[in-house]
């Protein structure tokens, strides 16, 4: 499961646009999103793939590095970005904003997609995302002026929350 904690991001674009619910034209906004990250977020995807990609080479690092899951070689520097096949509904996309929960800006039901690693000799991968929102008239009016800007997100399985309650109860 993809999910972020306070992460910062660039948000790269937004996109608005109109959805047809029912008869009516409902506010939508596909948000282009990139993360640069640890290489470690591709388990995230799959337990295989950060070892497909990267490799720690011990000629040159040796023992500097006491971590063993440590592995900032790309085994193909020339592969270029890889696209990957996925999607995550019923997440919660959360912007923060403020200082104080509440100025945060909360979508729920949000969906996220369109899935490209590009990973980089060292170890860091930037991943670049799509999450679709329905916002407010001023919750995209506020996303309009954080284009390419960088901000703190967070991104929660509300799927996840709901059977933590369930159990709970």
């Amino acid at each position: 499961m993809f999910d972020l904690d306070h992460t910062l991001v660039k948000l790269t674009n937004v996109n608005a646009r109109a959805e047809k619910h029912g008869d009516d034209n409902v506010l939508a906004c596909d948000l282009s999103i990139d993360a640069r990250m640890p290489n470690d977020v591709l388990s995230m995807f799959s337990s295989t793939l950060k070892n497909a990609i990267y490799f720690k080479d011990e000629s040159v690092q040796g023992d500097l590095v006491d971590d063993k899951t440590h592995a900032p070689n790309l085994r193909n520097p020339k592969l270029g970005a890889l696209k990957w096949d996925d999607t995550f509904e019923h997440m919660q996309f959360r912007v923060h904003h403020g200082v104080r929960d509440e100025d945060d800006i909360v979508f729920s039901e949000s969906k996220v997609d369109h899935f490209k690693f590009t990973c980089q000799e060292g170890g860091t991968v930037v991943v670049s995302f799509r999450v679709q929102v329905r916002p407010t008239e001023t919750d995209a009016a506020k996303l309009l002026t954080m284009i390419s800007s960088e901000v703190h997100v967070s991104l929660i399985s509300e799927i996840g929350d709901q059977d933590d309650l369930q159990e709970a109860a």
